[in-house]
């Protein structure tokens, strides 16, 4: 198990992640020293050996979760895939005692009904081990031993095992939310997206429960974005090799900077989210890191600094505005009036209402929030 061989055996692997993400996380990747590096929809495919697969899953911050691909087939019918899903020498991935669940993603004609392919492949891996010992796994789709997960396009059909476990937006610091929180590896994207390199301040004006600011701080202060997880699906694997994870581990932990020179910044007008925040971030270990407050940010100043704003308004859809247009009016307002030489990045999922910010942006960014269609709007403030 601790053997270099298996230390050097090359993976296939594809880390998914949100539409607009995908060339962050190819960078992010390169960076770990990941090879064969491939930009696809909502993902990236690539491979490494176990110390890439472990860099993958502690490291990204733009990753939901890392896949292993284990078998690659073509399958027109149901039998088809049944078959082709039995013959794999399933003694190799899962342990009779060990529970697993099926994940599915398919874009099928030949597989139209995607809940009775995963049927079929829950049902070709319980008769591999019944033929084989006559006992089988059990399934257990809360808190399986093993995720596996099948992805049809047409007749193309992958089998992968889940590196990951729980996806990786689980960062374990967000106890609690506000009403529409932003998914961690969205927020983490939008940051890397922005000039945060040369900056004293950073700034969220609606910072609701704080995952922006929390991984503002962690990207400032090159802390892993897995830091405070403990659970991990490869740890349950055959091939687990606790030296090099707790190696890659302690590395990664020497390089975090904690003496950062930003000051990093949230304010919101609602108290009772305020306090959300501060139960966040001290769930983080950024207590003396985020300064938050509870503050109306129209009509604010902040001037003569090198500062940059992130922040995530309402879009008048789950978090409701008296008056929507007039608060993107007024975040206008108060970015031209107190935010001289400033960089602004507002993330909105309103395209009327952002027009009433009275501002061009100098760049837009499609990104999802959930299934809602957003742009991330770059302004530089003169």
């Amino acid at each position: 198990m601790s053997d270099r061989t298996e230390h050097k055996e090359i993976y296939k692997l594809t880390a998914k992640t949100f539409h607009g993400l995908e060339k962050i996380l190819s960078s992010e990747l390169k960076k770990i020293g990941a090879s064969e590096i491939t930009i696809l929809k909502r993902a990236v495919s690539f491979t490494g050996d176990l110390e890439v697969i472990y860099k993958a899953n502690y490291l990204l911050r733009t990753a939901i979760n890392v896949l292993w691909k284990i078998h690659t087939f073509k399958a027109k019918t149901s039998d088809e895939l049944y078959l082709n899903v039995n013959k794999i020498n399933w003694d190799k991935y899962l342990d009779l005692n060990e529970t697993f669940s099926i994940d599915k993603t398919v874009y099928s004609t030949f597989h139209s009904h995607s809940h009775f392919a995963a049927l079929k492949v829950k049902d070709a891996i319980v008769d591999y081990f019944n033929t084989k010992y006559n006992k089988r796994p059990s399934v257990n789709i809360k808190t399986p031993d093993k995720k596996i997960h099948l992805h049809i396009k047409g007749s193309e059909c992958t089998i992968s095992i889940d590196t990951s476990g729980d996806a990786l937006f689980k960062r374990n610091y967000r106890k609690d939310t506000d009403v529409a929180p932003l998914n961690e590896i969205l927020a983490a994207g939008m940051v890397m997206m922005t000039d945060y390199k040369d900056i004293e301040y950073f700034y969220d004006p609606m910072c609701g429960s704080g995952t922006i600011l929390i991984e503002a701080a962690r990207i400032f202060m090159k802390m892993p974005a897995q830091y405070s997880r403990k659970k991990f699906g490869f740890l349950k694997f055959a091939n687990y090799n606790y030296r090099l994870w707790n190696s890659i581990k302690r590395n990664a932990e020497k390089e975090i900077n904690r003496e950062i020179n930003i000051k990093i910044i949230g304010t919101d007008i609602n108290e009772k989210i305020i306090t959300i925040a501060r139960k966040n971030i001290s769930n983080a270990g950024l207590r003396h890191y985020i300064n938050i407050q509870t503050k109306d940010f129209i009509n604010s100043k902040f001037e003569n600094k090198r500062g940059l704003i992130v922040t995530n308004p309402p879009y008048d859809i789950r978090i409701k505005s008296e008056n929507i247009n007039n608060l993107y009016k007024e975040t206008g307002n108060t970015l031209k009036r107190g935010f001289k030489g400033w960089k602004a990045y507002i993330f909105s999922g309103n395209k009327e209402a952002v027009k009433n910010i009275g501002l061009k942006p100098e760049q837009k960014i499609i990104l999802f929030n959930g299934k809602i269609e957003c742009r991330l709007l770059k302004y530089e403030i003169y």
